[in-house]
C-alpha cells in the first residue's frame, strides 16, 4: 500500500473528532497481528452481533488485479449514536469497554455476542488505510437516523458527521478503500472456504442468516461430510484447579488445504475465537474446535502462548485429535483392505489364519493407504498392474517389515508421526 498523508484523507463534510481510548501503539499492535481474512470475518461477526440476517461481502479489482476496494453490507440494527452529539459513550470511543462487553451477552435479537471488547473494528484496518462506516439506525420512535464513520491508519481518532434523518432502512455498509497488501491477497476461493471454517456453527444454530460472498451464498453444510463429538476432558492442575473442555470435529468432504493442522478456540456458547497451530499431518479433511469457557480470557490480550494453562489445554487437546485421527486411519485403511478383497487383488485372506498374518496385512492396509493417498497415478492404474504393486509389497512385509517402511516412508515423505506408527506395527512383527 502506498504512504497515505492523512491530512489529505479528511471527510468532505462536517464531522466531529473522537479519540478511541487504546492509542496508536494498541492500535498497531492489533492490525498488525491480524490476516486479510481474518479481519473481513471479524466485520461479518459486527454484522452478526447487529443482529443482521443478510450479510454480502463483495471486493472490486482493479486493472492491475489487485482489490481496488471492499465492502461489507449488512441489514443490522446499526451502530447507534446519541441525540445531543455526545460521543463519549460511542461504541467506537473504546477497546476494551465495548458496550457488548458491559450489558447482556446477547443481541437485541436474542443472539449470542461474539464480539465483546471492540476490537474487530480495529482488527479490520489490517485490510486498508481507510474504512468508512456508513450506518443507519432506528432513533427515537420511527425516526431513522444515518451517519458516517471514518478510520484511518496510523491515527487514533476517528472522524463521526452528525446523525440525520433519512428515509434508508437500518443496516451498515462498511468500506475499505487504500487496500493494503494483506487486503490485495483475498481470493474468494479462500475466502469461501474460510468463512465455513469458522461460521459453519453458528450458521447451523442460527439459520436465519445469509452471508453472500460474491454475490454468492455461504454454504458451510453443502462441503461437510460429518460433524462428531470427541468428548468432554478435565485437565487438572497442580496444586490444584481445573478446566472442563470440549472437543469436536468437523469432517469435510474436501482437504482443506489452509487449515491443515487448525485448532479453532471457541467459548461455552460455541463462537471462534481464536484460531491456534495444532501441527498435525493428516487432518487436512478436519477442522478440530476446542470449546472452553476460558477462551476469551485466554485471547484477551494476545498473549496465549505464554499462558500455562491454555498451553496445557492445547497439548491435551492436541493427543486428543491425533488419536482420533489414527483410529480414522486405521478404520480407511480396513476399509481399503475389504475394497481390495472384493476386486480379489488383496495379497491375503479376508480372514487372518494367525496373529502374525494379522500384523502383516494391518501394516499392509495402512501402506496401500498411504500408496493410494499419495501417488497421484493410482486411480489410473488398472487391476493387474496393483495386483503387481500388492504383492510386491506384501513380500517386502513379510521378507523385512522395518525396511519396508523404511522405503515408503522416504518414497511419500511421510511425516515423522505417520512414520513413527508404522515402525510401531512393524516392530510388532518378529525378527
Amino acid at each position: 500500500m502506498e504512504l497515505m498523508d492523512s491530512s489529505k484523507l479528511k471527510m468532505d463534510k462536517p464531522y466531529h473528532t473522537l479519540q478511541m481510548k487504546p492509542g496508536e501503539t494498541e492500535l498497531l499492535r492489533l492490525r498488525n497481528q491480524t490476516n486479510a481474512v481474518g479481519a473481513l470475518a471479524e466485520l461479518v461477526w459486527n454484522a452478526i452481533d447487529a443482529d443482521a440476517k443478510n450479510v454480502h461481502v463483495d471486493w472490486t479489482e482493479n486493472e492491475m488485479m489487485g482489490v481496488d476496494s471492499i465492502q461489507i453490507q449488512d441489514d443490522g440494527h446499526g451502530i447507534l449514536a446519541a441525540d445531543d452529539e455526545d460521543y463519549s459513550n460511542h461504541p467506537f470511543a473504546s477497546l476494551g469497554d465495548s458496550a457488548k462487553h458491559t450489558v447482556s451477552h446477547q443481541s437485541p435479537g436474542g443472539r449470542i455476542l461474539h464480539g465483546r471488547f471492540g476490537k474487530g473494528r480495529i482488527r479490520a484496518l489490517a485490510l486498508g488505510g481507510v474504512i468508512d462506516w456508513d450506518t443507519t439506525f432506528a432513533a427515537s420512535g420511527k425516526t431513522h437516523k444515518r451517519y458516517t464513520i471514518r478510520a484511518v491508519v496510523g491515527e487514533a481518532n476517528l472522524q463521526i458527521t452528525t446523525p440525520k434523518a433519512t428515509k434508508k432502512k437500518p443496516g451498515t455498509k462498511v468500506t475499505v478503500t487504500h487496500v493494503s497488501e494483506k487486503g490485495n491477497t483475498l481470493d474468494e476461493k479462500s475466502v469461501r472456504r474460510r468463512f465455513s471454517l469458522i461460521f459453519s456453527e453458528h450458521l447451523a444454530n442460527y439459520p436465519d442468516i445469509n452471508i453472500f460472498i460474491q454475490g454468492e451464498r455461504l454454504q458451510p453444510e453443502t462441503m461437510i461430510q460429518k460433524r462428531k463429538n470427541l468428548g468432554a476432558f478435565t485437565t487438572h492442575f497442580e496444586p490444584k484447579g481445573s478446566i472442563d473442555w470440549d472437543l469436536r470435529c468437523v469432517h469435510w468432504k474436501e482437504a482443506v488445504a489452509d487449515s491443515r493442522g487448525r485448532l479453532f478456540l471457541c467459548d461455552a456458547n460455541r463462537l471462534v475465537i481464536g484460531e491456534h497451530e495444532l501441527a498435525l499431518r493428516g487432518a487436512e479433511e478436519y477442522t478440530f474446535y476446542l470449546d472452553c469457557e476460558q477462551a476469551r480470557e485466554w485471547e484477551d490480550d494476545g498473549l496465549i502462548a505464554l499462558k500455562d494453562d491454555a498451553q496445557q489445554v492445547f497439548l491435551e487437546a492436541r493427543l486428543k485429535a491425533h488419536r482420533f485421527l489414527r483410529k480414522s486411519f486405521r478404520d480407511r485403511a480396513e476399509s481399503l483392505a475389504d475394497e481390495l478383497a472384493e476386486q480379489r487383488i488383496l495379497p491375503f485372506p479376508s480372514v487372518a489364519k494367525s496373529a502374525e498374518q494379522q500384523r502383516q496385512k494391518a501394516i499392509f492396509s495402512e501402506m496401500a493407504l498411504h500408496i493410494k493417498q499419495n501417488i497421484g497415478s493410482y486411480d489410473k492404474m488398472n487391476l493387474d498392474n496393483k495386483r503387481l504393486l500388492f504383492k510386491l509389497l506384501q513380500g517386502m512385509i513379510e521378507l523385512e517389515p522395518q525396511r519396508a517402511v523404511e522405503i515408503l516412508s522416504k518414497s511419500l515423505k511421510m511425516s515423522a508421526e505417520d512414520r513413527k506408527a508404522l515402525e510401531q506395527l512393524a516392530e510388532l512383527a518378529p525378527a
